[in-house]
């Protein structure tokens, strides 16, 4: 874990019994799932930032049930087989981040969400594996040194284009998945009068786009418990009305899901 930074003075954070210390003695303890807190409370904006506990259980329960599979394994495809450090920013529950462990058993693999209860699941999901480590902290104050990462994954996250910059090696890689303009098309026609499309999220400062990817398949929900999961993760859910929530869970839901992978290299 050399890659990682004091979140307080920026200095290289090294291994000690406890967990994570700097030569500043800032120290950071392993938590009993795995997982550290690099975030520090002055830059916390509320208790618990991030998405919701039970919001992140409901996705995880969805994302494992295979729904977003083809997603998961076109992305495992496009992390050259090189890497060596790869960072998934704003990585929830850990879907995605365990997924590249896997095809990348030599690679080391950094999951960062601002959401301690994301980062608590995905952590205790994977205390056995090496090479994968997870941590609390920040996507606009990345918890990295400079030029660390051969790639790093933003997947319907937020970011600063300035920290994706900095922590990504000279050539290296940024991978970014936005909703296509198809995706979930017929729930955001129920939900509004008038759907507007999605847009291709703009390029990085410091970036050029390399190649472009899309993701497109039906998606069919048969069974009411995992209707209910995917409601509950999806940025609609607040905006249902209990009428349409309720024609939704006792019905099968049909849909299609579309995603657009941009890749971007570093100038």
């Amino acid at each position: 874990m050399k890659d990682l930074r004091c979140p307080l003075c920026h200095r290289p954070l090294l291994q000690n019994i406890q967990g994570l210390a700097c030569v500043n003695r800032h120290q950071f303890d392993r938590a009993k799932e795995g997982y550290f807190n690099l975030l520090p409370v002055q830059n916390k904006h509320s208790l618990e930032p991030g998405d919701a506990k039970e919001q992140l259980q409901e996705r995880r329960q969805f994302l494992q049930a295979g729904f977003f599979e083809s997603l998961k394994l076109r992305l495992q495809e496009l992390v050259p087989a090189t890497t060596e450090t790869l960072l998934d920013t704003g990585c929830g529950e850990g879907y995605f981040t365990a997924g590249f462990s896997k095809v990348m058993p030599r690679a080391q693999v950094y999951g960062i969400d601002i959401a301690k209860a994301g980062v608590r699941l995905a952590a205790k999901t994977s205390k056995e594996r090496t090479g994968l480590t997870y941590c609390v902290a920040s996507s606009f104050d990345l918890p990295l040194a400079d030029d660390s990462m051969d790639v790093v994954t933003r997947i319907y996250a937020p970011s600063k284009d300035s920290e994706l910059y900095r922590v990504i090696k000279p050539g290296g890689k940024l991978v970014i998945v936005a909703p296509g303009e198809n995706h979930l098309l017929a729930l955001r026609s129920r939900i509004y009068k008038e759907v507007r499309p999605h847009s291709l999220p703009e390029t990085p400062a410091g970036f050029v786009r390399a190649e472009q990817h899309r993701v497109e398949e039906d998606l069919r929900v048969g069974e009411r418990d995992m209707r209910a999961s995917f409601l509950a993760m999806t940025p609609f859910a607040w905006k249902l009305a209990p009428e349409l929530r309720d024609s939704i869970l006792d019905g099968e839901l049909r849909d299609t899901l579309d995603f657009m992978i941009s890749v971007y290299s570093k100038n």
